[in-house]
């Protein structure tokens, strides 16, 4: 022990004796450090940590599929949510979630809430304790919506001052007075998918009443967005799943009707974490890939840095070794400096991780769940300690090996010299040199293809001009009870919808004006995406047909400036009680229609013969509603005027900026409603940007780091280079004595160079070819082995080598003989 006190002691004492050397060794490990410790702790809480629920294992999402047909979490029936629970034995409880929106009424200023509809087991499936009151259960069953509900903390914090005696106090939602009961523990998250962020109030219902469809009907399907179920103890995921498969055989056969042969409808389950988290595994995973690249070049240039520094410290160790310290000894104390060194660095590490990880989460796509779990907690403080002592030993190793192998009679000479280059040190530090050059092309070639991905999909014509297009969303109340629905039934909507729009073209400054139902690259409605029939053709050949439904006023693709192919747009004489109309995208055209003219063939929503047909008067050219990065998707418009829903969106032909318009676009709205709220007012610029967050974080994170990849590569060549330009001054001017031009010394240094260069990015070149196919879930429109990132990269890499090699080679040109010669 006093033998280890007393190498700490000496080591503290060599890294205060250069203080150069260390704070430039320590701020690189904060770096490597650092990134690495923050990366983790979102990898941490998103994909390791288990979902803070009661035994979370038993947890599992439910999905209602129809494989037949290529369709996976369609909509379900209230007698499918009681087979779930009565005969398939295999869950303690199952509860749906249904994400939706709800305007809080009777305010000083009407507000859009995120709520989520559910069964009255939730919170008992969750295992979640009330953080004030208590939550809603079997005791509270209705057949409809019941007038218990729960808020979150942050709702509780934000509308109520945190005040505790919020219980028993009313909230109008959607003109519905409801009374709350509990408030949620402030880190609880709804499991699940919602409409635009987390959800404030949570509602339960027994879906057999109005709002919902009456009686339940086996396939009257209303109920969307899935389930969640606890399954039984001792019951494993294979074992459930496989009763759940023989249940949906049993009722395919018991319900022909209900289940169509076609669409071999059936149950699946899957672990609930994963359902949350799978989508954003890869990216997660590719940037912590790209983090611990970072610190092995880390390692590799501090190595490096050691090496250099244990060359000149070799007559310090040949003096020891001659007093009689062991090999074992010297090896020893090289590590222990080493380790105070990244132990130091880890610790500057953590606290720029620290520093910095809000920063960072403030760019995580929203996408992402689970980010209010993110903190440097004991398992990344424990991953920072490993990552740093590993670290350590990396950069450490090498260097107090080499110096223990020192021959006693070579180290005394050549310290006597001056000289501390060696064959064999030269090969090390080349090694190094190689490997970090290899690592920084892997880095360049990953952040090449996400950010030629986010190049393209930025200059992907989203078919149609966002530039001055402002919109404005709203969500018409819907009460529980439909006598009270003031947009109960079409008249109603469409009065709304026709004032809505004269309001919005006398704004001053407004050219254009518009509803949509989706927003392109925005489309989240789950009510969308719908089973589609064609007339003249048979019953059996349509399971397999859907598309989306987009709800347009007549200048709807005006505004937007839409390419129109063929036929026309709706006119204002589109209405109800006219021949239902429909305009069809080029993808739906190309589809269903491949060989015929599909302007005046009909079409249908749903499976219920009695709907009537809509008349195909036009075909748009695709406008991308789903996402920059989403093809293929059949999309068909309808006329507001014949099918209005209560999900609204505005949009705005104007050369005024959306901050400068919001307050004019609310006092229209309410001036026709004051009990409505209206919310996301942006530019559709905006709207772009964000439907490309997740792709631009993961890019320009990857890209950052491949940037700094670089940076140290190329000091990494460059600190090489000019230590050999020292070590070999007195060579250097011998052959500059003996006749060697300046060009002749000039092609020694620099050949070293290209040659190091050459191999290091060969090299990488060969691993990435090998590795990229991984990122392919990360990429659109880019192949994995994209042929111009592997030639760009590779070429931009080496010229910044060759400059790197240039800079120490020609500084050896200067190189005077007669002083070289008399300092020998």
């Amino acid at each position: 022990m006093g033998t280890l006190l007393q190498d700490v002691r000496y080591g503290l004492r060599m890294l205060v004796k250069k203080p150069t050397f260390t704070i430039v060794a320590v701020l690189t490990l904060a770096l490597g450090v650092g990134a690495n410790t923050a990366i983790f702790s979102i990898v941490n809480a998103v994909l390791l940590h288990s979902l803070p629920y009661r035994d979370p294992d038993r947890l599992v999402k439910i999905f209602f599929n129809e494989p037949g047909v290529g369709l996976r979490d369609v909509r379900f029936s209230e007698p499918e949510l009681d087979d779930l629970q009565t005969r398939a034995s295999v869950f303690e409880d199952v509860t749906p979630i249904v994400p939706a929106s709800t305007n809080l009424t009777g305010a000083k200023q009407p507000e859009r809430l995120e709520v989520v509809f559910t069964s009255f087991s939730y919170f008992s499936v969750l295992g979640v304790i009330p953080q004030i009151g208590r939550l809603y259960g079997p005791q509270d069953f209705t057949l409809g919506f019941s007038p218990a509900v729960v808020i979150s903390d942050a709702l509780w914090r934000r509308a109520y001052g945190a005040d505790p005696n919020v219980l028993g106090r009313s909230l109008r939602l959607d003109d519905d007075p409801y009374t709350i009961i509990g408030v949620l523990p402030r880190g609880f998250r709804h499991p699940g998918p919602t409409v635009a962020g987390d959800v404030q109030v949570f509602l339960a219902a027994g879906f057999s009443a109005d709002p919902f469809p009456q009686p339940p009907i086996r396939g009257n399907r209303f109920i969307f967005a899935g389930a969640i179920g606890r399954l039984k103890p001792g019951l494993t995921l294979a074992q459930a799943q496989a009763r759940l498969t023989a249940m949906a055989a049993e009722l395919r056969h018991d319900f022909p009707t209900d289940y169509p042969p076609q669409g071999q409808w059936t149950i699946e389950i899957q672990p609930l974490q994963e359902t949350l988290v799978g989508k954003v595994r890869p990216m997660l995973l590719v940037l912590l890939g790209a983090v611990i690249l970072i610190v092995f070049i880390v390692s590799l240039n501090i190595a490096n840095l050691l090496l250099a520094r244990a060359s000149g410290r070799q007559q310090e160790m040949a003096v020891r070794l001659a007093l009689g310290a062991s090999r074992g000894r010297m090896v020893r104390q090289m590590l222990t400096e080493s380790m105070l060194l990244s132990l130091i660095g880890g610790a500057a590490g953590i606290a720029t991780a620290v520093g910095t990880l809000g920063f960072i989460l403030r760019f995580v796509p929203s996408n992402v769940s689970r980010l209010n779990e993110v903190r440097i907690d004991w398992v990344v403080l424990a991953f920072a300690l490993l990552i740093s002592i590993l670290t350590g030993l990396v950069f450490g190793l090498a260097p107090a090996l080499h110096s223990a192998e020192v021959a006693l009679s070579s180290a005394i000479r050549e310290g006597g010299r001056g000289s501390g280059y060696s064959t064999k040190t030269g090969r090390l530090r080349d090694v190094l040199i190689v490997s970090e050059l290899a690592f920084a092309v892997i880095l360049m070639v990953g952040a090449g293809l996400l950010l030629r991905t986010l190049r393209d999909l930025l200059q992907e014509n989203p078919g149609f001009h966002p530039a001055h297009v402002v919109t404005a969303r709203i969500w018409l109340t819907g009460p529980n009870d439909p006598k009270r629905d003031p947009y109960l039934d079409i008249p109603r909507r469409v009065t709304f919808d026709r004032e809505l729009l004269r309001r919005m073209k006398a704004i001053p400054g407004v050219e254009l004006a518009a509803i949509t139902s989706a927003l392109p690259t925005a489309n989240n409605d789950p009510n969308a995406n719908g089973g589609l029939a064609i007339e003249d053709r048979p019953v059996e050949s349509s399971q397999d047909l859907r598309a989306e439904r987009i709800r347009i006023s007549p200048d709807y693709f005006e505004v937007l400036e839409a390419t129109l192919i063929r036929g026309r747009s709706f006119t204002e004489g589109d209405e109800d009680g006219k021949q239902p109309v429909a305009i069809i995208d080029e993808t739906t055209a190309r589809k269903y229609w491949p060989t015929r003219d599909p302007l005046g063939r009909r079409v249908r929503f749903g499976r219920d013969p009695t709907r009537p047909w809509m008349t195909v008067v036009g075909i748009i050219k695709d406008i991308k509603s789903d996402g920059l990065d989403i093809d293929g998707v059949p999309h068909i418009y309808v006329s507001t005027y014949q099918d209005p829903g209560r999900q609204l969106s505005v949009v705005l032909r104007t050369s005024l900026p959306a901050t400068l318009l919001e307050p004019q676009i609310r006092h229209e709205i309410q001036s026709i409603d004051p009990g409505l709220p209206v919310f996301s007012v942006s530019s559709m610029n905006d709207i772009l940007d964000r439907s490309l967050a997740s792709r631009r974080f993961s890019a320009d994170l990857v890209g950052g780091f491949a940037g700094l990849a670089v940076l140290l590569a190329s000091i990494g060549i460059y600190g090489l280079l000019a230590y050999m330009v020292g070590q070999r001054s007195r060579e250097i001017g011998l052959r500059m004595a003996l006749g060697a031009r300046r060009d002749d010394i000039l092609k020694l240094f620099l050949r070293k160079g290209v040659a190091l260069a050459g191999v290091g990015i060969i090299a990488g070149v060969v691993v990435s070819a090998s590795t990229t196919s991984m990122m392919a879930s990360l990429l659109y429109g880019v192949r994995p082995h994209d042929p111009a990132v592997f030639v760009i990269v590779p070429l931009l890499l080496f010229a910044i080598a060759i400059l790197a090699s240039y800079l120490p080679a020609r500084r050896a040109t200067k190189v005077d003989p007669m002083i070289a010669l008399r300092e020998a």
